[in-house]
């Protein structure tokens, strides 16, 4: 008898000017096409948080900040099937940091470098975009190296233009901070950011700073156009770097700093200062090549469908078909203070695990 081809359905936050909601795409991209699961997309709000129930499993980007209205208890108790989630705040092999461990079957974590026993959490690559009409990179007789990301604390586009300025006599910098809908979204701290840069750039250091919020596809392009695409964060935060995503796709060569952040590249890339940019730029694109391969989409799937194996579908009965996901209950102002101040100290106990990993 032919096997029954499941179906699935993704469940992503609101669009916005977020890397979330983007990652949530990326993942929905590399993860259709497949032959043996169809998957249906949509987004959910506050005011829309209806589910239909004929799927086999769903697929949630579930993430304290986009859906914090969301109470994610109510999830295994009101959808049927097998209910996962993308997991993006990860600390050093820990994908809980954010998300309860009874709140769903199933944990994709896009952290490859993720080694836990546990039988429901998965280390996966991250989720790259395929890039199948390659702008052809045009050589420069001055370099041009590319960093870009929203503008939040620890981005370290002042230490691109100082690693620049030690190592380059000419150069030209380009840097793109857009305003997002979570994070600066009037751009202040934006525009800060760039005239820093502008202000610490030497003479014959050429810096172009843009605020525009582009596409993947976009992006892409952009970075496939840079000389070396360069990423120095000092940050100590849960999560990998996004940012890196679209650098590998283009293509070009990619350097980073020691930064916790980007654990997933130093298993291929030596990060800055172990090689300098000059080096990156000799010795690093072969190895982006490697790494577009490793974290393809196709690799994604497949992964995926392993997953799916190793849960059992059962036909079950359903009463409704539809359901609403719940509220998070009211909170006063005391709780919410008391919320605030376990966020902060669950941040100090991740920032204290950074710094005792080797």
């Amino acid at each position: 008898m032919k096997e029954k081809k499941l179906s699935g359905l993704f469940i992503n936050c609101v669009e916005a000017k977020d890397s979330i909601f983007e990652s949530g795409k990326m993942v929905f991209e590399c993860l259709s096409g497949s032959a043996k699961y169809s998957l249906d997309y949509c987004e959910l709000s506050r005011e829309n948080r209806t589910l239909p129930t004929k799927y086999d499993f769903y697929f949630f980007n579930y993430h304290m900040i986009t859906m914090k209205w969301l109470q994610p208890s109510s999830i295994k108790k009101l959808v049927p099937g097998i209910k996962f989630t993308m997991v993006l705040e990860v600390g050093p092999n820990n994908p809980f940091a954010f998300v309860a461990p009874e709140d769903f079957d199933g944990f994709i974590v896009l952290d490859p470098t993720v080694n836990l026993k546990q039988e429901n959490v998965f280390a996966f690559p991250r989720p790259l975009e395929s890039n199948p009409n390659p702008t052809i990179y045009q050589d420069k007789e001055i370099p041009v190296i590319g960093s870009f990301g929203f503008a939040t604390p620890g981005k370290g586009f002042e230490q691109v233009i100082e690693a620049i300025n030690y190592e380059f006599e000419k150069a030209v910098v380009r840097i793109n901070i857009p305003y997002g809908d979570y994070t600066d979204e009037g751009g202040k701290y934006a525009k800060e950011l760039a005239q820093v840069c502008k202000n610490k750039a030497k003479k014959g250091i050429e810096v172009q700073v843009t605020h525009d919020f582009m596409s993947k596809a976009e992006l892409i392009k952009w970075c496939g156009q840079n000389t070396l695409n360069c990423f120095l964060y000092d940050r100590n935060v849960v999560g990998l770097a996004a940012t890196t995503d679209q650098a590998i796709s283009s293509g070009r060569p990619l350097i980073t700093s020691k930064n916790e952040t980007f654990r997933h590249i130093h298993q291929y890339i030596k990060p800055y200062p172990e090689q300098t940019l000059k080096e990156a730029i000799k010795n690093t694109k072969e190895i982006v090549e490697r790494i577009q391969k490793d974290w393809s989409a196709e690799v994604f799937r497949q992964k995926f469908e392993d997953v799916l194996d190793k849960f059992q579908f059962v036909e079950q009965t359903k009463n409704k078909e539809f359901v609403k996901l719940k509220l998070k209950p009211k909170v006063g102002i005391i709780q919410k203070l008391r919320n605030k101040l376990a966020i902060k100290t669950r941040f100090k106990k991740l920032a204290k695990s950074y710094r005792s990993v080797p």
